[in-house]
């Protein structure tokens, strides 16, 4: 396993023992994540953790919260540039699904047992609001402009999210393997296009 032993100073332990945890749920998954093993690869005292996390479930939901927030910027960016709502429809299923496939374990994490969907956790409940606030403008600001069809922005959000949360599993999963082909990029544009053609006005 990589150990970071690295300087820090009060205000950056939360940091450092953050990015010591995406370390060890790559390499170990998250039920072998410990406070006590990330304590001792940053090189602080074992009670130091605490001091920032309230216990496992604390530190998962923070890492968590993390991957919500690049979810959301990496959403941001591949969108700032489309010049209407259905080209950022495509491009923020396509940023959604490749963020999946270059953070599978913190995606895994993410959305799956672990973490409670319930959780009273505020970091990761306000990241995942926002990141899911991003997928509701964007279908908002397309029935404003009369791009789709009047319909309940959160009905159109929620059908986006289940289309490429489905394919970024099956993707991540290798469940494309016992298909012809894998879903190559152009295949899932195809994908995503065919949620604006249902949908566009």
């Amino acid at each position: 396993m990589t150990v970071v032993h690295q300087p820090y100073h009060h205000g950056n332990l939360r940091k450092a023992i953050l990015a010591q945890a995406r370390l060890h749920l790559r390499e170990c998954g998250p039920d072998k994540i410990s406070l006590r093993a990330l304590a001792r690869d940053v090189g602080v005292s074992q009670t130091a953790p605490y001091r920032h996390f309230q216990d496992k479930t604390d530190l998962l939901a923070s890492l968590a919260a993390e991957g919500f927030d690049l979810l959301y910027y990496a959403v941001m960016e591949a969108t700032e540039s489309c010049k209407n709502s259905a080209e950022k429809l495509v491009a923020a299923g396509r940023a959604y699904v490749c963020f999946a496939r270059k953070n599978a374990d913190l995606y895994k994490l993410m959305f799956g047992p672990m973490i409670p969907a319930n959780s009273d956790h505020e970091l990761l409940r306000d990241a995942g609001s926002r990141s899911f606030s991003s997928m509701v403008d964007i279908v908002s600001q397309g029935i404003d402009s009369g791009e789709f069809r009047q319909e309940d922005p959160l009905v159109y959000a929620n059908s986006a999210w289940a289309l490429v949360h489905g394919l970024a599993s099956l993707i991540i999963d290798d469940r494309f393997a016992c298909t012809d082909q894998d879903l190559a990029e152009v295949q899932l544009d195809k994908s995503l296009s065919l949620l604006y053609t249902g949908i566009k006005a």
